[in-house]
């Protein structure tokens, strides 16, 4: 009996499991038939952001600058004062060329300067002093010539009629003298004797003044030899007549004697030949030429003297002084190349950096041709990239960019300091440098660059994912569904910048809606949907 009931229990609770399973199941199948016409869907709220388009490039580090030093002399290295990796300055020494001639040079050329710079000087005070003595020494000889012409035209006729004048009168005075001592002396006689001694003492002054004027006249070059010797003759003449005129008084004071007779005729045939060479001259017009060439000689002194008048005028000195000036000037530029040739035997830094080769060691030989150190400035970097023709048109100088190195963690800053104003033909692409600060020495040239240029920025944007965007190319159309309370929503929208997965909707959406992300595909516009996954 108890088994009985047992077996009647367990038959009962059998029985009413598989009462409630239908039960269940018959509720699940109502729910899922309901839940069956709402689609589920997943929603974003639109957000503002910022959004940037971006070039991203490839590139190399490169220095600021790189400068091979070449020496601009040759010869033998003497010194060698930097390794490489030296850290150098700007203008520091790096080395010595043998300079022991350029020395000298230098010296040499010095030397001419100085030369130079002296005579300048000495031009700037006597030049103008020089000329104005040229013009007093040409005026004294002018006014000198002038006086010796009037000279000439005092003494020339006068001097030649008074040769003939005192030659016939000494002639008459010797004739007399002659029939005087044959006939023998007279008291009168002895008186005329004493006054022809006297006037004879007289005329061999004045000749002897006269010969001292015409000698220095001739010495100067203002009358003729032939004049000169006239006057010369004049004195030998009156020299003779003061002789005879002695010899005279001595005859009558002792007595005539046949020598003295013979003696006093030779006298006379000598006045007769002295009064015919006076009338000889007279005839000839000797003074004529005599006044003719110093006429001559006052043309060339007043000549003499306008030329140096006209230099002073065209202040000629002027001219001498610039001319020494230009001297001295060669003469610098001498001594200044010298300077320079000597100079460049020292080679100094071209700029502040540091020693990356080192081609020569002390001792080796140094030519033009052949660098001696390659030198790059590390404080700054460039990031060197190439730029295709399309995008050059984003870019422009003072843009930063950001630049990535596989040996830094972390980006650094850059800003773009040259943009190429040329294509090369082959890649139609343009370079563009980037500047980086490098202080640490971080960066090194020839790292490989990437570099990252946000060329538009666009703050308080509406983002949303770009798969949210439903696009129809046949009509050319995008369109996003929205839901609000629980209904679809279709708008078209205009997109705007990209960045990754997201994209700008320019227009068609607002801050705050709820923009469907997943299941949009399946929607119709004014749908019941059920919004999952939030």
């Amino acid at each position: 009996m108890k088994k009985v009931l047992i077996g009647a229990v367990i038959v009962i609770i059998i029985v009413g499991v598989i009462i409630l399973r239908f039960v269940l199941k018959q509720k699940t199948g109502i729910e899922e038939a309901v839940a069956s016409s709402i689609k589920p869907v997943e929603v974003i709220k639109v957000r503002l952001e910022e959004i940037r388009s971006e070039l991203q490039l490839s590139g190399t580090i490169e220095p600021d600058s790189r400068v091979r030093v070449f020496p601009k002399v040759a010869g033998e290295i003497i010194e060698m004062r930097v390794d490489e990796g030296s850290r150098v300055k700007k203008d520091q020494r790096l080395a010595v060329i043998e300079h022991e001639e350029l020395e000298l040079q230098m010296r040499q050329a010095e030397a001419a300067y100085r030369a130079a710079e002296t005579a300048y000087e000495q031009t700037k005070k006597l030049a103008e002093i020089r000329v104005r003595t040229q013009i007093t020494q040409a005026r004294t000889q002018f006014e000198s010539a002038e006086v010796s012409l009037q000279q000439v035209k005092d003494l020339a006729e006068i001097r030649t009629i008074s040769q003939i004048e005192g030659s016939e009168a000494g002639l008459a005075s010797l004739q007399a003298n002659l029939e005087k001592i044959k006939s023998g002396a007279r008291e009168e006689d002895r008186k005329q004797a004493e006054a022809a001694v006297n006037q004879a003492k007289a005329n061999l002054a004045n000749s002897e003044n006269d010969y001292n004027r015409l000698k220095k006249l001739f010495e100067s070059g203002a009358i003729s030899k032939q004049l000169f010797e006239g006057g010369e003759t004049q004195l030998d003449v009156a020299q003779a007549q003061h002789d005879i005129a002695i010899e005279q008084m001595r005859l009558i004071d002792n007595g005539a004697r046949e020598e003295d007779i013979q003696a006093m005729e030779a006298q006379v045939k000598q006045a007769e030949a002295g009064l015919k060479l006076a009338h000889a001259q007279a005839e000839t017009e000797t003074w004529e030429k005599d006044q003719a060439l110093a006429e001559l000689q006052v043309e060339a002194a007043r000549a003499a003297l306008e030329a140096t008048e006209a230099l002073e005028t065209a202040k000629s000195w002027e001219a001498e002084i610039i001319s020494a000036e230009t001297a001295k000037t060669q003469a610098k530029a001498v001594l200044d190349l010298a300077q320079k040739r000597l100079n460049d035997a020292t080679i100094t830094a071209p700029i502040t950096g540091i020693v990356s080769k080192r081609y020569l060691d002390q001792g080796g030989m140094a030519s033009p041709t052949a660098p001696i150190f390659e030198l790059v400035n590390m404080d700054i970097v460039k990031a060197t990239v190439s730029v295709i023709e399309s995008d050059l048109g984003k870019l422009k100088l003072k843009d930063k960019g950001q630049i990535q190195v596989d040996a830094l963690p972390e980006p650094v800053d850059g800003e773009i300091s040259l943009i190429s104003p040329t294509l090369d033909p082959a890649s139609r692409a343009a370079t563009v440098e980037f500047t980086i600060e490098n202080a640490d020495m971080r960066l090194k040239p020839g790292m490989f660059a990437k570099v990252t240029i946000p060329v538009e920025i666009h703050e308080n944007a509406i983002l949303i994912p770009r798969s949210a965007v439903i696009e129809d190319r046949a009509k050319n159309t995008r369109s996003v569904f929205i839901v609000k309370e629980d209904i679809s929503e279709r708008r078209d929208v205009e997109l705007g910048l990209s960045q990754g997965s997201n994209v700008e909707i320019i227009s068609g959406l607002s801050a705050g809606d709820m923009v469907v992300t997943a299941g949009q595909y399946s929607l119709k516009d004014n749908e019941k949907v059920m919004v999952v996954g939030q």
